[in-house]
């Protein structure tokens, strides 16, 4: 249990930015209760300032409350956690709990610690424990693994994975029919979601969960890989081909470069002589003389240079 000034810290909620807000008591200070912001140091070390103090506990457990929502509210973040004295319980499975057999993480020690009379049946005889520790703070899957510990799933992080959890687990049963005597889940209709069943650990859950969602990703790639009908293949080589022929046109039809300037050159021949056509037409239907045709400009010739005759008496020489 952390202390902070001679009062013993009975709740933190922690946000995603690593700030957070926390609830202390201390029975013998003129005012009992308080309520601090805090954050941890560079060096891991819970640090705590702002303190909100009065006599009432259930005034400051409200104060609690209204500053985590007003600083969520500022600065649109979510609850990573919330830690509290003996909230996070954790099954020693493989033997009973005594010196090295437990983690004992920085500023995170145990605040309880407890042997059964042998190995006894617990989480309404879903595992069998030889005892349980007790932490303000959760353990790491890595911390708790090393030491062979299995969370509770009434634990607030395990609680709310479970949650998230159901809700893949259930849809995948309803899809499947499964029937209820086999279902991990059931719906409750008062909060329209699926919740886990009371025999069933948190460890078996998540397995579900996982191996569902390995099989939804497997008809995924299965599904994106399967090729569709000759027939729709067809149909959609014709549409592309009509795409390319309506966009560049087909290759009989688009003329070679040398070909396209002869071809403009016809058609502007056959506009001018289409528009003389007209012209004489219109003359000789109101009786107007017809336009003089522009003479064409006449070229200078040029004229030849004089043979050069060679007299036969020259050639003779």
């Amino acid at each position: 249990m952390d202390k902070n000034q001679g009062y013993s810290i009975l709740k933190t909620i922690m946000l995603e930015n690593g700030r957070g807000f926390a609830l202390g008591h201390s029975p013998t200070a003129p005012s009992p209760y308080v309520t601090w912001a805090c954050y941890d140091d560079d060096k891991g070390q819970r640090q705590y300032e702002w303190g909100h103090y009065g006599n009432d506990l259930g005034k400051l457990e409200k104060d609690l409350v209204n500053r985590v929502t007003e600083y969520q509210r500022l600065y649109k973040v979510k609850i990573a956690q919330t830690e509290a004295p003996g909230l996070y319980k954790y099954y020693s499975t493989q033997r009973p709990v005594d010196i090295g057999t437990f983690p004992k993480p920085p500023h995170n020690a145990p605040d309880e610690i407890v042997n059964y009379e042998g190995r006894v049946w617990v989480e309404n005889d879903t595992r069998l424990a030889w005892g349980h520790l007790t932490y303000t703070r959760p353990l790491t899957e890595q911390e708790a693994a090393d030491y062979e510990l299995r969370p509770s799933r009434e634990n607030p992080d395990i609680k709310q994975r479970m949650e998230k959890q159901a809700q893949v687990v259930g849809k995948w049963e309803d899809a499947h029919r499964v029937p209820d005597q086999k279902r991990l889940t059931w719906f409750y209709p008062d909060f329209g979601s699926y919740a886990v069943k009371e025999y069933v650990a948190p460890e078996r859950l998540a397995e579900a969960a996982k191996g569902m969602e390995h099989q939804e990703a497997a008809r995924a790639r299965k599904k994106a890989k399967r090729q569709p009908p000759i027939a729709e293949q067809l149909k959609a080589a014709q549409k592309e081909a009509q795409g390319h022929r309506g966009a560049g046109g087909s290759p009989k039809e688009s003329p070679r470069p040398g070909r396209a300037l002869g071809g403009a050159r016809m058609e502007k021949q056959r506009e001018q002589d289409r528009a003389d056509l007209e012209m004489k037409r219109l003359c000789g239907v109101f009786g107007s003389p017809q336009p003089p045709e522009e003479e064409k400009p006449k070229m200078d010739k040029v004229k030849e240079p004089p043979r050069a005759y060679q007299s036969r008496e020259r050639e003779e020489r």
